[in-house]
């Protein structure tokens, strides 16, 4: 896979994985199609000068996307993509945790990850402070997608539906993170990075990598409360790997 360029590439790249996914009926095509839609969101975002700096808001993108894709290929090729990755992954293989788990995995990786390092790599040294604003705007494009994803999954599994009303924020600790805390987390590892000389890099991503597999791991293993909590949800999601991928897609 060579390095995607831009952002209407991307998603041309996305929606090919998308729909092998649901060929072969893959649990990692549900990550890729919510990561397909946020993709669309930022570049319509882009087109409707919703960022101070488009051109660099799409640079910030294909970085970020670059990562995934590129991991997705390792792990397909049987290399070795960073750990996190690595575990999200397999983790798709397993058919006896939730929808909600699988994508979790992948927004773990992805955003506790890669997005510190996609920042870095487009604005690196004092430059990364320019790029605070756009990066912090993205966060609304995120959440108007996952109030989307939250009622798509409470159409694919009815207990989904309540289990804010019966467990509080006990879904959202299941990963020990919100999306939100999780970018405010990236900016820092962000910033930490862009501010370091480019040689010790590699170091600090294969120590960041590692304290992240820690927190990944709880996504898939979240203890006996949140799996009894979840075990509803899991039994009662309807419809074929390829019937839930249509479902996160709003087709």
């Amino acid at each position: 896979m060579r390095f995607m360029s831009g952002i209407q590439t991307v998603i041309e790249e996305l929606n090919a994985i998308v729909d092998k996914a649901r060929i072969e009926k893959a649990a990692h095509g549900y990550f890729a199609a919510l990561y397909l839609q946020m993709t669309e969101a930022v570049r319509d975002g882009i087109s409707g000068n919703a960022f101070d700096d488009g051109a660099r808001m799409e640079k910030l993108d294909v970085f970020f996307a670059n990562r995934y894709l590129h991991a997705l290929l390792a792990w397909q090729r049987g290399g070795t993509p960073t750990r996190t990755w690595a575990h999200a992954f397999e983790e798709s293989r397993r058919n006896d945790i939730a929808v909600i788990q699988h994508l979790l995995c992948g927004i773990h990786a992805h955003i506790n990850l890669d997005l510190g390092i996609a920042a870095a790599l487009t604005s690196p040294g004092p430059a990364i402070y320019e790029l605070e604003s756009d990066f912090m705007k993205i966060n609304s494009v995120i959440d108007t997608l996952m109030v989307k994803v939250q009622v798509r999954l409470g159409k694919m599994s009815w207990p989904m539906q309540f289990l804010d009303e019966l467990t509080g924020d006990t879904d959202s600790k299941i990963a020990n993170f919100s999306i939100a805390i999780a970018r405010d987390a990236a900016w820092k590892f962000a910033v930490d990075l862009a501010l370091m000389p480019e040689s010790v890099w590699p170091a600090q991503i294969q120590l960041k990598d590692q304290e992240m597999l820690k927190l990944a791991r709880r996504i898939s293993e979240p203890g006996f409360v949140a799996n009894l909590v979840l075990w509803p949800v899991k039994w009662f999601e309807k419809g074929t790997v390829s019937d839930k991928i249509d479902v996160l897609l709003g087709r």
